[in-house]
This record gives structure tokens, sequence and C-alpha cells, in this order.
């Protein structure tokens, strides 16, 4: 075997060397740029998990601020009803009386105009009276004068 060895030029002093090295260069990449490598790509993914449950939260917190929206906008609607229902019902109570208040009036100008009427009709039936008792003494006049003469 030596005179292989011999015979290709292969040095096993030259080969132990140069595994020795190569089990060297191999520790030091191990320990200053794989174990680095994984420590910065274990962050990352930590990181990026981290991020899918903070968006997990987010659409969570979403929905249930969507949920609290509709449960308030429901509830305004629903006042916003009884505020107009009550609106509505003042308005007619308020209608109501306007009207009542107008037929008071109404019924009030009606009397007033009644009695006015009557006022008049009895101040026109004494003018009526008086002149009627004026032609009734100028005809007595007239026909006691005409017998007179």
């Amino acid at each position: 075997m030596d005179q292989i060895i011999n015979a290709f030029g292969i040095d096993v002093r030259l080969i132990i060397i140069q595994m020795v090295n190569f089990a060297i260069l191999m520790a030091a990449l191990g320990y200053f740029l794989y174990k680095p490598v994984l420590k910065l790509l274990r962050d990352r993914e930590e990181k990026i998990t981290q991020g899918l449950k903070d968006a997990e939260l987010a659409g969570q917190a979403k929905a249930e601020a969507n949920k609290e929206k509709q449960v308030v906008l429901s509830a305004a609607h629903a006042e916003a009803g009884l505020v107009a229902e009550r609106a509505k019902a003042t308005a007619e109570v308020r209608a109501g009386e306007l009207v009542s208040a107008a037929e008071a009036k109404v019924a009030q100008l009606l009397r007033d105009a009644d009695l006015k009427a009557a006022q008049a009709k009895a101040q026109a039936l004494k003018e009526s009276e008086k002149e009627v008792a004026q032609i009734a003494i100028l005809a007595a006049e007239k026909i006691l004068r005409e017998r007179a003469s």
C-alpha cells in the first residue's frame, strides 16, 4: 500500500493536516456563521408568528368593533324611531289643541256675530218703528189738513 501511496504522490501527513484544517474551519464556520444565522432565522420566525397572532387579534377586534357598531346603530335607529313617534304624538296633541282653540274662537265669533246681528235687528226695528210712527203722524196730519180744508 505504501507503493500505491508513493506512486500517486499522496502524503499521509498532508492529508491529516488538511483534515484537521477542515475540522477547524467547520467548527469556526459553525460557531461564527451557522449559529448566528440560525438564531437570526429563529428570531425572524418568531416575529412573523407574532405578527400573524397580532393580525388575528386585530381581525377579532375589528369584528367585535363591527358588532358593537351594529348594536349602537340599531339602538340609535330605535331611539330615533321613538323620538319620531313622540314628536308625532306631541304634534298631534298640539294640533288638537290648536284646532280646539280655533273652534272655540270661531264659536265665540259666531256668538258675537249673532249677538251683534240681534242688536242690529233690534236697532233696525226700533228705527223702523220710529219711521212708521213718523209716517203715521205725517199721514194723520195730512188727512186732518185735507178734512179741515
